[in-house]
């Protein structure tokens, strides 16, 4: 950061300290409406518009900086014009923004003063020479924005004016014929122009006819104290701020994606139909998904399709080699993703590079940093066959010792379980398989002196296609580069490579400072140099990973990755930088973050953290306390388990009710007996009256047993109440009662399946919490003991037994004589989708619910094969045994 930059940042913050805009009338106003809705564009780049669903511009980092000012918090709604500007007058908004002053305007709204002023360009067709100003635009038809403030003006002039709602709208209808012009900003004008390559028209000039467009905030008129603070607001945002905001979302960002296309390649592009090209997977760079290619070349090739207007189709190959001879027999008209060697290069023509990976060195801690191949001249490496990396190292390194594979994942596996030291391949399968195979002990540690590059390959008898592809090329911006490889390049590397870096870094300071003495001038600027390649590296590895990974000193957060940014909702990384740890966790958690950081293990575990915007989001983290440089750091790490947690709320309450539905069948069967008991008894006494027979003392014998089987009944469906309806984790509950409970509810299930049920229970114990959790994982265990003792010719036993262990704990045994698991997956029935059943039988999900589902509660359940003895006589089954 330049010195100017510095001196401005600490005005900027001494001045926003001591400064109070605000009168006491206004400071009540904002503390009783905290929250204001506003209404805002979503397609006015670069000042408020959407992209990937993320709203971003110009005046919404105007609106960021009002609320830090005013303490004001704006909800914000976005949508184009003409809706925006409908909420907004018909008060479903309280403020709007990008709205130009005008007196009707000005009847139902007040305004700040311009935040910003926009020029206006008129657009038409290149062959058009008539255009010589406003008078000549009398008579002709002008396509213009739905609502905006000089349409009037337009009319009166004797324009015709066509609305519409989008620049690609307005363009269309001057291709087609409906409009002779139409009116934009440069930016907008020129994106609906390159966008859709509309190549027959062009800017004729700025139309100075009209004022330009200013950018305002308006309220809604009796609003007045709303407009009072906004405009204080802007008044204390420096005009050096302005400046670096305008330079931040206008200035670099002229239109930078106008291509100059010459006549010859116009007409390439509205003739050729369709251009045919093949890949294969090559994860993440290609993924072949129905029929198209995504990943890293995917975004590339949907960019140079959208700038060009070549349509391209996709036609599969069964393996690289296949995709080559296919190029060579012409059956295609280009591959995406040939790479720089000679081979490649003769078989047709080359287009210039559109990304460039350098070769990584993926290893175990065995390693801390290597700098190149050379570091492990005694160490093996395993490298799939015939790979750009095998060839490589093959003629560099003849002397290497290789463990050659049929793939990059079966290469990585070797090197996380030991069977080999290294892998060395592109960065970004490595990144992608590390994260995809969940390889949590492999790491980059270095990177080696070759890079690859990727170009396209063209027909030789196709040198337009070649020109066409590589202008597309040279439009691609760095910062749609940057974002291609952020979507594609992520993964979850282990954090002591970043430890290893620094711990790299700071002994190599260490070695520059000695030498310093000695070649002071040389090796300092060798030292600088080094500094920035390191710290290159570190921000590259830490922004490749799909963790947010926060670095503090203190609590202070000093450093933050790109995912970090994301999963935070911030605007940029030095929105962070600076704050307190406990300002990203939620209340309810700050306690046990406080504990984290405090102690020394490093297992993850789940909190909410807070975002941006006040939301809570659901994530696993994990911490390390460290030294680095002298300095006590801890570096954190977060990942995103919303969907995980719905999604695994979801499938507790499925097995609950597939547990209940089946239950629900043999009750039903078991009801009938009682009913039957009380319909023969009420028909009993109807027939007693007819005959003359009626007996009082039979009849209110009769009645005990109808009152009876109605409490059995009743009883019942208490039973299943409480199994549905959820509980209050801190109710009392006796242990007793909850297994007679269960005996209730299954005892249809098991007599159904004439299964002999035996009970061992003398605990009469108060417990608290869990009884609903612990009711239906013990209903899911003698499922499965009943499923499994259906096919038990013999007789069919099921032994519950309830007791205390010596550390005063429950313990609950579920013992069945169905022969039992075998050993080699007995260790894998907790595992989600496991079954031993047949497909129409079983989900696989009932023992991993009940293993979940006890996990919650602090309960312990395991599994074992067993033999045991009753009435003198052995069996064999399992048992299950749940502690809590």
């Amino acid at each position: 950061m330049c010195i100017k930059r510095v001196i401005f940042l600490l005005f900027f913050f001494i001045n926003t300290l001591f400064s109070q805009p605000f009168n006491k009338a206004e400071e009540e106003w904002i503390a009783s409406n905290p929250v204001i809705t506003i209404s805002m564009l979503n397609n006015f780049e670069p000042f408020s518009y959407e992209t990937r669903e993320v709203h971003k511009g110009f005046t919404l980092d105007i609106i960021k900086r009002i609320e830090e000012i005013s303490g004001l918090k704006f909800e914000i709604k976005t949508s184009r014009w003409a809706e925006a500007f409908d909420n907004f007058k018909n008060k479903k908004s309280d403020v709007i923004s990008e709205i130009s002053f005008t007196d009707e305007r000005s009847q139902f709204a007040i305004f700040t003063t311009p935040y910003y002023e926009i020029p206006t360009f008129i657009f038409g067709l290149k062959s058009d020479t008539t255009y010589k100003g406003v008078e000549s635009l009398r008579g002709k038809v002008v396509a213009v924005s739905r609502g905006l403030f000089y349409i009037d003006y337009l009319k009166k002039l004797g324009i015709t004016v066509l609305e519409l709602d989008s620049s690609f709208e307005k363009a269309q209808a001057v291709i087609t014929g409906k409009a002779n012009y139409f009116l934009a900003s440069y930016t907008t004008g020129q994106k609906a122009i390159i966008d859709n390559t509309f190549f027959t028209l062009k800017v004729h000039g700025e139309f100075t006819s009209i004022k330009k467009e200013d950018l305002r905030f308006a309220v809604h008129r009796e609003n007045v104290i709303l407009k009072d603070i906004l405009q204080k607001s802007l008044d204390e945002i420096e005009i050096e701020e302005f400046s670096y905001l305008a330079k931040k979302w206008i200035s670099n960002n002229r239109f930078e994606n106008k291509i100059d296309f010459s006549r010859e390649e116009i007409e390439y592009i509205q003739h050729k139909e369709e251009i045919l090209y093949s890949e294969v997977n090559w994860k993440p760079l290609s993924i072949i998904e129905d029929n198209r290619m995504k990943g890293i070349m995917g975004d590339y090739l949907d960019i140079v399709s959208k700038r060009t207007g070549l349509n391209f189709k996709f036609v599969p190959s069964s393996s690289w080699g296949d995709v080559l001879q296919k190029f060579k027999e012409k059956k295609i008209d280009l591959i995406p993703g040939a790479g720089s060697s000679p081979q490649e290069k003769s078989l047709g023509l080359v287009s210039q590079s559109y990304a460039k990976y350098p070769f990584v060195i993926v290893t175990t801690d065995k390693y801390t940093y290597l700098d190149s191949l050379v570091d492990l001249k005694d160490a093996t490496v395993a490298v799939p066959k015939y790979y750009t990396s095998y060839n490589f190292i093959v003629k560099n390194y003849p002397e290497m010792n290789l463990i050659i594979t049929d793939d990059i994942p079966e290469a990585l596996l070797l090197v996380e379980n030991g069977k080999a030291d290294a892998f060395v391949g592109h960065i970004a399968t490595s990144l992608y398989y590390i994260s995809e195979l969940h390889l949590k002990n492999l790491k980059v540690s270095g990177t080696t002196i070759f890079d690859i590059e990727h170009h396209y390959l063209i027909q030789n008898d196709d040198p337009i296609l070649l020109s066409i592809i590589n202008k597309a090329f040279n439009s691609i911006s760095l910062r749609e580069r940057k974002e291609i490889n952020s979507n594609w390049i992520q993964t979850t590397v282990v954090e002591e490579k970043v430890d290893y870096k620094l711990i790299f870094l700071a002994t190599f300071i260490f070695l520059i400072v000695i030498a310093v003495f000695i070649y002071r001038q040389s090796l300092l600027k060798k030292y600088n140099d080094n500094l920035k390649d390191s710290y290159n590296d570190i921000q590259s590895i830490m922004n490749s990973t799909m963790e947010a990974i926060l670095i503090t000193e203190n609590r202070k957060c000093i450093e933050v990755n790109e995912s970090a940014v994301k999963l935070f909702g911030y605007s940029s990384k030095e929105e962070m930088v600076g704050q307190d740890l406990l300002n990203f966790i939620a209340k309810d958690y700050k306690k046990l973050v406080k504990s984290k950081i405090l102690a020394t293990v490093k297992d993850p575990y789940e909190l909410d953290i807070l975002t941006a915007d006040g939301r809570n989001i659901k994530t696993l983290g994990k911490g390390a306390n460290l030294k680095l440089s002298g300095k006590k750091v801890r570096i954190s790490s977060l990942i995103d388990i919303t969907d995980i947690k719905n999604k695994e709320k979801l499938l507790i309450e499925q097995s609950k009710m597939a547990a209940l539905g089946e239950m629900i069948g043999h009750i039903a069967h078991q009801w009938r007996q009682p009913l039957s008991v009380i319909t023969i008894i009420a028909t009993s006494w109807e027939v007693y009256e007819e005959l003359g027979t009626f007996d009082k003392k039979k009849v209110l014998e009769e009645g005990k047993t109808i009152l009876s089987n109605a409490k059995y009944l009743s009883q019942t469906i208490d039973d299943f109440r409480l199994f549905i309806k959820g509980e209050n984790s801190s109710a009392e509950f006796n242990i007793k009662v909850l297994i007679d409970n269960l005996i209730r509810l299954v005892s249809p299930s098991i007599q159904n399946e004439q299964i002999k049920l035996v009970l061992d229970n003398n605990i009469d114990r108060v417990l608290l919490g869990g009884q609903n959790k612990l009711l239906q994982a013990f209903i899911n265990i003698i499922n499965n003991s009943i499923d499994a003792l259906k096919n038990e010719k013999n007789e069919k036993l099921l032994l519950i037994s309830v007791k205390e262990d010596e550390n005063k704990r429950v313990v609950v045994e579920f013992k069945d004589n169905a022969g039992g698991i075998k050993e080699e997956i007995i260790t894998k029935v907790f595992e989600p989708y496991f079954t031993t059943k047949h497909q129409s039988e079983g989900t696989g999900l009932g023992l991993y619910m009940t293993y979940s589902i006890l996990n919650k509660i602090d309960a312990e359940i395991k599994v074992e094969n067993s033999e045991f003895f009753h009435n003198e006589k052995k069996y064999k089954g399992v048992t299950f045994t749940i502690t809590f």
